[in-house]
């Protein structure tokens, strides 16, 4: 009789537990889709769908444009650093992704363009879109960028110098700008017919 009654509360055990490791599973598998659609989500960006990274791009772009035209040429260059670094994270993603192998994000854009410089040896689309004349421009850039951000700092240049160099720095880098997007477009636009 005893066995009997162990059996029932055994029994009862069973189906409770039962019941919990169902909404443990339910609740798991719901993490694990949540998880997914996130990896599929980070592809765009952050997050953003591709509208809203559309979107975020054009905004960009005329935020630049708008300020250079009313001369704020350092903010026209603060926008056109970010617009290169979106367009390096394109040329990433295309290529394997915007990570390390230890899938860290790549975040500086040197860092950026290192990776891309690494990856053209063995991505022939790649080398041909983000071509060494593309990455030295490009590398060319951010350091005059980085140079006029010191001299602004430790007074190495007057403000009429720092105007000037403000001002080349935007016309340089709208056009950097316009290349380095024009490239991201190509490297994707064929990608795609490589792979299809």
């Amino acid at each position: 009789m005893e066995n009997a009654i162990n059996l029932i509360i055994y029994k009862d055990y069973i189906e409770y537990y039962k019941d919990i490791l169902c909404v443990y599973f339910y609740v798991k598998v719901g993490m694990l889709i949540k998880i997914l659609l996130g990896f599929r989500n980070l592809k765009l960006g952050n997050f953003m769908t591709i509208e809203s990274k559309r979107e975020h791009y054009k905004d960009l772009m005329q935020r630049m444009n708008n300020a250079h035209n009313n001369k704020y040429y350092l903010e026209a260059s603060w926008f056109a650093y970010t617009v290169l670094e979106d367009r390096l994270l394109s040329a990433l993603r295309q290529s394997g992704g915007a990570t390390y192998a230890n899938f860290k994000p790549i975040k500086m854009l040197g860092k950026k363009m290192q990776e891309i410089r690494l990856r053209k040896a063995n991505d022939q689309l790649l080398a041909v879109y983000f071509n060494d004349a593309l990455m030295d421009k490009i590398h060319a850039w951010k350091e005059k960028r980085n140079d006029l951000t010191h001299a602004m700092a430790d007074g190495t240049k007057t403000m009429t110098e720092i105007d000037r160099a403000a001002y080349l720095l935007s016309m340089d880098g709208k056009k950097l700008v316009k290349d380095t997007s024009n490239a991201a477009r190509l490297l994707k636009k064929n990608r795609e017919k490589v792979t299809a």
